[in-house]
């Protein structure tokens, strides 16, 4: 049998042609999305894509300025800035070829770094490990530049990246709490830079702080600037200084005298205000409590009490409605009969010690400080003439001080008088004023009646260098000089009543006359709710004869031995005073009191 044999297909080879075709359109298909791609990116959005690369290259760095100081008249640094040192890590750059490697060289930077930080090197090493960022982890603040540049030898010696330093500010007070209350303090804002919190700090913020610069830098792939990159940004402007016209010997002395008083009398309070009279130059403004302002811990302390704080002045305030009274028809020999106590109008009145009647004059009535007296005083004076000679001596009305806090006082309008008023306001109660404004009365009255605005800013130095004195103060006739003069001649009979009566001569000062007037407050009392409290007051000015110097003492609150002004606050006016004249070099007068009739015939 014939068998049938099956012919197979032939296989035929495809065409050379077909595939290089194929091949060169899968090509050229590919090739066309990548030019798609390209024209896309540098065509249509190249503009876009340059600008985001070179932003991503671009770091804009902060220059700080550093911020000025603040000095008394005589040049003592009250408040400075100086640069301290953040010290940072760079985990990632800390590494060794293996993780052994690794390991061993963060224990060693670790090491090296525990000296200089005084820290311990596994606090050191454990932040290094525990970053709070990828590439970046803070491993101390505000260290001395010495000991930063200690840690950059280091590093370098030993071959170290990855531990860098950032130069920071933070502000000095190199003498502590002198004149704290009105230098201020400040803190760390927003954004790092260092501001104003109260006093000088606060109202001088903008001269102080000056401006930060900016620049723009490129960086690369590293995070290093690139050399000669172009760069742009803003000048970096230092802050500038602020010159006061307090002096520190004087506001040191000041500043004793308040904290040896309040420890003695177990008082809350102290201030003393040395005034210029013919300037209105402050050059003292103590208060004690005080607080540091490189540490507050409560920023209730920092209040700047003889600015901000205000109390009742008591009997030192009866210059003002005598004033009132010599320039509207009474003479310094004008009699009153002055018993213990009186009865006006249903309201009664009484002195603070018992006395039998007296016949005083008026000037009798001020140097014995008689309340009783001098509330008949008042009745010689209309209610609109002494309100405006409270007003006209700066009662109630601002000071001008640049002062974050400084307060007006309190004056009740005219309108709101009612019942006894009048008479509490003529020896210095239902009336509130700050330790600056009572020292402004009696430095006017120094002054030949002219009141000359308070000042505490001497000048301030721009960031060239350039000096610009403060203004020129503003000022006033307040009373007649013939009326200042009778005044100081009552005012000079005190030292002597308080020394031979009472046995307290602070107001007697070898050399030099005194013209000077005590104040005891009744105070209200916000637990027991009474007028059960105290203020004690010690104002003067010396030499009398030509008063070249105001020293206001206020107390508050004495909880041991005596409240009155003579016996708390005296001590320290005789202190500050007869430290002041020295210091200054304050000729003395040898002047004698003169002969002033107190009582009546």
């Amino acid at each position: 049998m014939r068998r049938t044999q099956v012919r197979r297909p032939k296989l035929r080879r495809a065409s050379p042609n077909r595939r290089l075709h194929a091949s060169l359109l899968c090509i050229g298909f590919a090739l066309s999305l990548v030019a798609g791609r390209l024209i896309q990116l540098q065509g249509l959005e190249g503009a876009s894509i340059a600008k985001h690369a070179a932003l991503y290259r671009l770091q804009v760095v902060t220059i700080p300025a550093q911020r000025g100081a603040i000095t008394t008249a005589d040049g003592t640094l009250l408040a400075t800035t100086v640069q301290k040192d953040t010290v940072i890590a760079d985990p990632p750059q800390i590494a060794g070829k293996t993780p052994v490697a690794t390991a061993a060289l963060r224990q060693q930077v670790a090491g090296l770094l525990a000296g200089p930080l005084h820290l311990p090197a596994a606090t050191i090493l454990n932040k290094i490990l525990h970053p709070t960022s990828r590439d970046y982890v803070v491993l101390a603040q505000a260290v001395p530049v010495p000991v930063g540049n200690q840690i950059e030898a280091l590093m370098t010696a030993h071959h170290v990246v990855g531990i860098g330093l950032q130069p920071t500010y933070v502000r000095s007070y190199p003498n502590g709490d002198l004149a704290a209350g009105l230098v201020g303090f400040t803190n760390t804002d927003n954004e790092g830079d260092l501001s104003g919190q109260a006093g000088i700090e606060q109202s001088f913020n903008s001269l102080l702080a000056g401006r930060d610069g900016k620049q723009q830098v490129e960086t690369g792939v590293t995070g290093q600037p690139i050399p000669f990159a172009s760069d742009k940004g803003r000048t970096m402007v230092p802050g500038g200084s602020v010159r006061l016209t307090i002096l520190a010997p004087l506001q040191w002395a000041a500043q004793q005298a308040c904290a040896q008083r309040v420890r003695v009398t177990k008082a809350d309070t102290c201030t003393i205000v040395v005034m210029q009279p013919q300037t209105g130059k402050i050059l003292a403004l103590a208060q004690y409590p005080t607080f540091q302002p490189g540490n507050v811990t409560n920023v209730a302390d920092t209040v700047d009490l003889p600015v901000a704080g205000i109390f009742p002045p008591g009997s030192t305030a009866k210059v003002i409605t005598a004033a009132a009274a010599l320039e509207h028809g009474q003479t310094l020999l004008t009699k009153y009969t002055v018993p213990e106590q009186i009865n006006i109008g249903g309201y009664s009145f009484h002195d603070a010690e018992w006395h039998p009647t007296e016949r005083l004059t008026l000037a009798g009535v001020v140097a014995h400080s008689s309340n009783v007296g001098m509330v008949q005083v008042a009745q010689h004076v209309r209610p609109q003439v002494q309100y405006d000679y409270f007003h006209k001596f700066g009662v109630g009305v601002p000071t001008g001080l640049p002062l974050p806090a400084a307060s007006a006082g309190q004056l009740p309008p005219l309108s709101q008088w009612w019942g006894n008023e009048r008479y509490t306001l003529a020896f210095g109660q239902g009336v509130a004023v700050t330790a600056v404004q009572m020292a402004g009365v009696y430095a006017a009255i120094a002054n030949h009646g002219i009141r000359v605005s308070p000042s505490i800013v001497a000048g301030t130095t721009r960031p060239g260098g350039h000096f610009t004195p403060a203004p020129r103060p503003r000022t006033q006739r307040v009373i007649k000089a013939s009326t200042a003069s009778e005044l100081i001649r009552i005012l000079q009979q005190v030292p002597y009543l308080d020394a031979t009566l009472a046995y307290q001569p602070w107001g007697e000062i070898p050399g030099y006359s005194v013209a000077s007037k005590t104040g005891t407050a009744q105070v209200w009392d916000p637990k027991a709710h009474c007028l059960c409290q105290y203020g004690s007051s010690y104002i003067g000015m010396a030499p009398a004869s030509n008063p070249k110097l105001v020293v206001a003492v206020n107390i508050q609150n004495p909880k041991k031995g005596d409240y009155f002004g003579n016996y708390v606050a005296g001590p320290a006016f005789y202190q500050v005073m007869k430290f002041a004249l020295a210091s200054l070099k304050i000729p003395p007068d040898h002047g004698k009191r003169p002969d002033v009739p107190l009582t009546a015939r």
